[in-house]
C-alpha cells in the first residue's frame, strides 16, 4: 500500500503545472537485468554519486506524454540531487510532447531525446554539456535557448530538428559535426565570437539558411559544413586557415564567396556545383585548391589565382562552361587548367616564372596568350591542342620551350622566338597547320625532332647560326616550305628532316663543312630539283659528301 501511494504521489506531482511543482519525488528500487534503477512510476533513476548525492534520469516510460524532471529524488529516505539526463533516456519516446528540465541538471547525455518527434523541451541555466545526438529528429523542437554555461555543442546535437532560429551563447567554443544537419526550417542563427571551429556537416541540408555570419574567431570549417544550404553569399574571415572537403557543395543559390587571407587550403569539392556562383575572391595565403573545388560552378565567369598558390588539382574547374577569364599570379603553373574549352582569356602576372606540363593543354577557346618576361620555361605540352590560339607573345627571359609545347595549335599563324631561348623541344610546333611565319632567336642551339612536323603553311624558315642540332624529321610534311636557311654552326642533322617537303626548291647551308652521317638522309623526294646554296669555296666539299652530292645544282654564295 505504501509503495502504491508513493507511486501515485509521484505521478500526481509530475502532472502538476509549473507553479505547483514539487521539487522532490520518491522512487523505489526496481529490478533490471543490467543495473540497479529506481522508479517514481514514470521515470527511472540511476545513482551516479554518493558524495555528493546525485542521480541521473536513466530512462522513461515509452508511452509518457508530459514529463517534469524533479530537482531531487528521495531513495530509501536519502535525498539525491538530479544532475543529469543519461544516454538514450527518452530514446524513441514518440508520444512525448513536453519536457521540463530543472536548474539542477548539468548534463544531457548521448542520444537522450532521439526520435522524440513531438517534444518541446527547455534547457535550464544550470546546463553545462549537451551530448552527441541528444535531440536528433526532434521535429517539433522549433526554438531552443542554449544557456551561457554550455561550452560545446556536440556532434549531431540538434540534427534534423524543426528549429527555425537559434542563438548560440558566447560560452560556446566549438560546434560539432552534424550539430544542426538537416534543420531544413532553420533561417536564422547567430554564431558568437567565442566559437573557434565548425565541424563536419554542421549545417548540411539547412536549405532555409540564406545568410551566415562566420566570426573572426573561427579557424577551421569542416567538410560539408554548409553543404546544400540556401546561402546566397558567404564571407570566410581571415581567421579561417582551412576549408574542409565539400564545405559549401551544392549551395545552389550561392552567388559570391570571399575567402580570407589566412586560408591555406581550399578542400576538395569546397564549392562543388554551386551553380549560381558568379565571383569568388581567393585569399593571398591560399597554397592549395583541391579537386572539384569549383566543378559545376556553371555561372562562374572569371577567377584570380594569387601568387601564394602552389597546387591546383586538374579537376578543380571542370564543368564551368562560362569560365572564360583567368588571371594568374602563381609563381609556377602546373597542369591546372587542362582541357577547359571555355577559357578565352588568360592573363599571366609578372610573378609567373614557369608554365608547367599540360598547363593549358586542350583549352580550345583560348585565342591569344602573352607570356611575361618573368617566365623562364614553357613546359611540355603547355599549350598543346589549343586549336583556337592565333597569337603568342613569348617574353625575353624564356630559355626553354619543352616538347610539344604548342603542338596542335592549328590556328597559330605566326610566332617569334626571343633571343633568350636556347632550345626547342621535340614536336614543339607539330601540327600547327596555320603557321606561316616563325622567327627563331639568335641564341637557339637545338631544334628537337618533329619540331615543325605538318606545319603546312610554313614557306620560309631561317635556322640561326648558333644552332648545332636539328632533330629527326624536324620539318617533315611542311608541304608549302619553299626556302630554308641552315646556320653556320649546324653539325648534327637528324634523318628525314625534309620528308614530304615537295615544294622545297632552295636550301642555304652557311656551314662551309658539310654534315655527314652514315645513316643521314634528307628525305627529299625530289632532291635533284632543289638548289643547294653553300658558302664560297665549299662547293667541292659538298659535291664529295653524301647526300649533298645528289643535288644537281650547287651554287656558292
Amino acid at each position: 500500500m505504501i509503495i502504491v501511494l508513493a507511486w501515485l504521489t509521484a505521478s500526481i506531482l509530475i502532472a502538476c503545472s509549473d507553479d505547483e511543482r514539487d521539487d522532490e519525488v520518491s522512487a523505489i528500487r526496481v529490478e533490471d537485468s543490467t543495473e540497479v534503477l529506481y522508479s517514481d512510476g514514470t521515470l527511472y533513476y540511476r545513482i551516479t554519486s554518493t558524495s555528493p548525492l546525485e542521480v541521473a534520469v536513466a530512462k522513461a516510460d515509452r508511452n509518457v506524454v508530459n514529463v517534469r524532471i524533479p530537482d531531487y529524488v528521495r531513495i530509501d529516505n536519502t535525498k539525491y540531487r538530479c544532475t543529469s539526463i543519461g544516454a538514450k533516456a527518452f530514446y524513441n519516446s514518440e508520444f512525448l510532447k513536453r519536457v521540463y528540465i530543472p536548474n539542477t541538471v548539468e548534463s544531457i547525455g548521448y542520444a537522450a531525446f532521439v526520435n522524440c518527434f513531438q517534444a518541446s523541451i527547455n534547457l535550464p541555466d544550470s546546463l553545462k554539456s549537451i551530448g552527441a545526438w541528444a535531440f536528433w529528429r526532434c521535429f517539433n523542437l522549433k526554438s531552443i535557448t542554449i544557456p551561457n554555461s554550455v561550452t560545446v555543442i556536440a556532434d549531431g546535437a540538434f540534427s534534423q530538428c524543426g528549429l527555425t532560429s537559434i542563438n548560440i551563447p558566447n560560452s560556446v567554443v566549438s560546434i560539432g559535426g552534424h550539430a544542426f544537419k538537416g534543420c531544413y526550417q532553420l533561417v536564422d542563427i547567430t554564431i558568437p565570437n567565442s566559437v573557434t571551429s565548425i565541424g563536419d556537416e554542421t549545417f548540411e541540408f539547412c536549405s532555409g539558411l540564406t545568410n551566415i555570419d562566420i566570426p573572426n574567431s573561427v579557424t577551421s570549417i569542416g567538410g560539408r559544413a554548409f553543404s546544400q544550404c540556401g546561402l546566397t553569399s558567404v564571407t570566410i574571415p581571415n581567421s579561417v586557415k582551412s576549408l574542409g572537403v565539400y564545405a559549401f557543395e551544392g549551395c545552389a543559390n550561392l552567388e559570391d564567396a570571399t575567402i580570407g587571407d589566412s586560408m591555406t587550403t581550399i578542400g576538395e569539392g569546397a564549392f562543388y556545383k554551386c551553380s549560381k556562383l558568379k565571383s569568388v575572391a581567393i585569399g593571398n595565403s591560399t597554397t592549395s585548391i583541391g579537386g572539384h573545388a569549383f566543378q559545376g560552378c556553371s555561372s562562374l565567369t572569371s577567377i584570380t589565382i594569387p601568387c601564394s598558390v602552389t597546387d591546383i588539382n586538374r579537376e578543380t574547374f571542370r564543368d564551368c562552361p562560362n569560365l572564360t577569364s583567368i588571371i594568374i599570379h602563381a609563381k609556377e603553373i602546373g597542369s591546372w587548367f587542362e582541357d577547359l574549352p571555355s577559357i578565352k582569356e588568360v592573363i599571366l602576372g609578372n610573378e609567373v616564372t614557369s608554365i608547367g606540363q599540360n598547363a593549358f593543354s586542350g583549352c580550345t577557346g583560348l585565342t591569344n596568350i602573352m607570356i611575361p618576361s618573368s617566365v623562364t620555361k614553357i613546359g611540355r605540352s603547355a599549350f598543346s591542342g589549343c586549336t583556337g590560339l592565333k597569337s603568342v607573345t613569348i617574353g625575353d627571359l624564356v630559355t626553354t620551350i619543352d616538347d610539344n609545347a604548342f603542338s596542335g595549335c592549328s590556328n597559330l599563324e605566326s610566332i617569334a622566338i626571343p633571343n633568350s631561348v636556347i632550345s626547342i623541344g621535340n614536336g614543339v610546333f607539330s601540327r600547327c597547320y596555320g603557321l606561316t611565319k616563325i622567327t627563331l632567336g639568335n641564341s637557339l642551339t637545338s631544334i628537337g625532332s618533329s619540331a615543325f612536323y605538318l606545319c603546312r603553311g610554313l614557306k620560309d624558315i631561317t635556322v640561326p647560326d648558333h644552332v648545332t642540332t636539328i632533330g629527326t624529321m624536324a620539318f617533315e610534311d611542311c608541304y608549302e616550305l619553299v626556302n630554308i636557311t641552315l646556320g653556320s654552326s649546324v653539325t648534327n642533322i637528324g634523318s628525314y628532316i625534309f620528308t614530304g617537303c615537295e615544294k622545297l626548291s632552295s636550301i642555304h647551308c652557311r656551314n662551309a663543312i658539310p654534315v655527314y652521317e652514315t645513316l643521314f638522309s634528307l628525305g627529299l623526294p625530289k632532291i635533284g630539283f632543289a638548289t643547294l646554296y653553300v658558302p664560297k669555296g665549299s662547293r667541292d666539299a659538298y659535291l664529295n659528301t653524301e647526300p649533298w652530292s645528289n643535288f644537281k645544282t650547287i651554287v656558292e654564295e
